[in-house]
């Protein structure tokens, strides 16, 4: 049987699913049906759909001057309630109380007033503050310095000329602080004891072990020289074990080495009970340690615990837990850190901790800006994003550059619009969006991880962020706390509230629908839109053959008050109206092209848009000239 074909086929081509950015260096003809050049301020729904992104509202002022940014934020729990902290202008601010579940806006302490930066963590019910000047801490109720854990270095010290005169050593000494304590086992007899260390700046208090009792500075003579104690006769400790404790202090600690870090990370293996700090622009992290009685602690950060990583010209820019090991970025390299044991001679075990590579040629250029991203790594580098992939029966990272996969192709041409050096990243992981920064133009990069699609948004002037209930908030560079609010069809600028016009924008590539060396005629499109209040948006096209829009052919979209059902009586009906979509028939003509864009804006303040899907009518007119 014959079939006959007809020359000018007509078909319908359908955008069922937006997909979000994908630019590309060269050209923009390649990329797939419902992708976009230009997708900004428009977000992709679970669904795949088109909506313009939510207003954002400022919650507080922190200061007065608007020259003075946020400079450190952080939520989490601290003793048992729910908090946002943020640092401004050398104060530290209580943002959110979860107990009430209000922005007070409180004052907790001062930090140095000189800070361009501030780290904020959570350990043990508390929220610790490195600011570069020294360490604080918040625990719900008083705000102060960190003056350090005073280890037990010593114990079981006999008297002087004793076989147990050296006792037994235990903790090392914390870099926080210069104090130190050893315990005393006396016989009954001898007087003196000798410390661990001389040259001392003071010796005392001393007390008893069995109920804390402070020893009348009177039973006792000191020297700090020789670093001893001596009791006087009749008040000689009576023999016992470990009975009496004795503190005391050298003349300098090491504080400042903690005070340089600018970054922590909290890893230990196969639990996160240890601070790892990092940031000072070495190749060290220094860790924290678990104290005589098993506690871990964020105010013991012991001598020994330092870790070098790779050579020391270059530094430490990133650390990020990832399954049991710590990943360690470098500015051109990526290593990983393991937990283990290390046997003394003795025959006893302490934790201990050892550094591979993974990666000699990638490294992380923003610093402190690494996220774990559905338990993979996130890292800029070079004017690039990776996300590290580590192996598939372990998860963890080895030596193998398949680990790193580069998954910016799809913004290669505004990623490298946000400098590195001031880029702030962040997770939103209630939300399922990933962001990348440029705190001084507003101006960010957002993946919706949940649907693999990419979207650029402005007015996100942020240099920190914190989450809270799933609602986003961030710092911003004008001291001002804000949010998104899903209530707002546009942005909320000033404690004013003054409205601010979202101006989103949609461009497609130049679509040739499958024939390249065919024209083609289009008369129609239909649009497929959700029906809610105050919805409008407007939709044009440009082709090759007229790369100029014409004014005229712009056509407004929109079905406001719920598709006009305000007068229907709904009692005996079951469906819901604002959930239907509604279709807009459109006459839009485009004659003799080979290449077609479809354009979609929204930039009326209190207004919405959620496209659903675009049908476009057309029909082949023969082979291209």
């Amino acid at each position: 049987m014959a079939r006959i074909s007809s020359s000018n086929p007509e078909k319908v081509v359908q955008i069922k699913v937006f997909k979000g950015l994908h630019e590309t260096k060269d050209s923009d003809t390649k990329i797939g049906l419902g992708e976009a050049t230009q997708c900004h301020n428009f977000r992709i729904t679970r669904d795949g759909n088109l909506r313009r992104r939510e207003g954002n509202r400022v919650l507080l002022r922190l200061d007065s001057d608007i020259s003075s940014p946020v400079i450190g934020m952080w939520s989490g729990w601290v003793a048992g309630t729910e908090y946002i902290l943020a640092a401004c202008k050398g104060k530290l601010y209580k943002v959110y109380d979860g107990s009430t579940g209000t922005y007070p806006g409180t004052e907790l302490g001062s930090l140095d007033a000189s800070a361009t930066h501030v780290h904020i963590f959570g350990f043990d019910e508390k929220a610790y503050i490195l600011d570069g000047d020294d360490y604080y801490s918040w625990d719900g109720a008083t705000f102060g310095k960190v003056t350090g854990y005073i280890p037990l270095v010593a114990n079981a010290i006999g008297p002087t000329g004793t076989a147990e005169a050296a006792g037994t050593l235990l903790e090392q000494v914390n870099k926080l602080t210069t104090g130190r304590r050893v315990w005393l086992s006396p016989d009954g007899t001898n007087a003196t004891f000798q410390l661990p260390e001389k040259n001392l700046y003071s010796i005392g208090p001393v007390t008893n072990t069995s109920d804390g009792s402070t020893i009348d500075s009177s039973y006792y003579t000191t020297s700090t020289t020789n670093g001893t104690i001596t009791f006087a006769a009749g008040h000689i400790p009576a023999k016992a074990v470990n009975s009496i404790e004795v503190e005391y202090d050298v003349l300098s600690d090491f504080r400042d080495e903690i005070i340089g870090m600018k970054y922590s990370e909290l890893y230990s293996g196969a639990s996160d009970n240890r601070v790892f700090l990092y940031g000072d622009g070495s190749n060290e992290l220094l860790y924290s340690d678990i104290d005589y009685d098993g506690k871990p602690r964020a105010d013991y950060f012991p001598d020994m615990n330092e870790v070098a990583v790779g050579d020391e010209n270059t530094p430490v820019t990133g650390a990020i837990r990832h399954f049991s090991r710590l990943i360690i970025f470098k500015n051109n390299s990526t290593w990983s850190l393991s937990s283990s044991t290390l046997s003394l001679e003795d025959g006893s075990l302490i934790p201990s901790f050892y550094v591979n590579p993974v990666n000699r040629a990638i490294g992380n250029q923003a610093v402190g800006q690494v996220q774990l991203v559905l338990n993979s790594p996130r890292n800029l580098y070079n004017n690039e994003l990776y996300e590290w992939k580590g192996s598939t029966y372990s998860g963890n990272l080895t030596s193998d550059e398949r680990q790193a996969k580069r998954i910016s192709d799809r913004i290669c041409n505004t990623l490298p619009s946000i400098p590195v050096s001031t880029a702030v990243c962040y997770d939103d992981n209630p939300n399922q969006n990933y962001y990348i920064v440029n705190p001084t133009t507003g101006y960010a990069l957002v993946h919706n991880y949940a649907v693999d699609a990419w979207y650029t948004v402005d007015n996100l002037f942020a240099t920190g962020f914190a989450s809270v209930g799933g609602v986003l908030h961030w710092g911003n560079i004008y001291g001002e706390i804000q949010c998104y609010d899903t209530s707002l069809m546009s942005d909320l600028w000033g404690v004013d509230e003054d409205i601010v016009a979202i101006n989103a924008y949609y461009e497609t590539g130049n679509m040739d629908f499958g024939a390249d060396y065919y024209r083609k005629y289009s008369s129609t499109m239909w649009v497929s839109i959700k029906p809610e209040s105050h919805s409008f948006g407007k939709i044009a096209i440009m082709t090759d053959k007229k790369e100029q829009i014409d004014p005229s052919s712009i056509k407004n979209i929109g079905v406001s008050n719920n598709a006009g059902f305000a007068n229907w009586s709904f009692e005996s009906l079951s469906f819901d109206e604002k959930t239907l979509p509604h279709i807009i028939k459109l006459k839009m003509k485009a004659k003799k092209f080979v290449y077609y864009k479809l354009l979609i804006t929204n930039d009326e303040p209190e207004t919405t848009a959620t496209i659903l899907g675009v049908d476009i009518r057309m029909r082949q007119t023969g082979y291209a000239k």
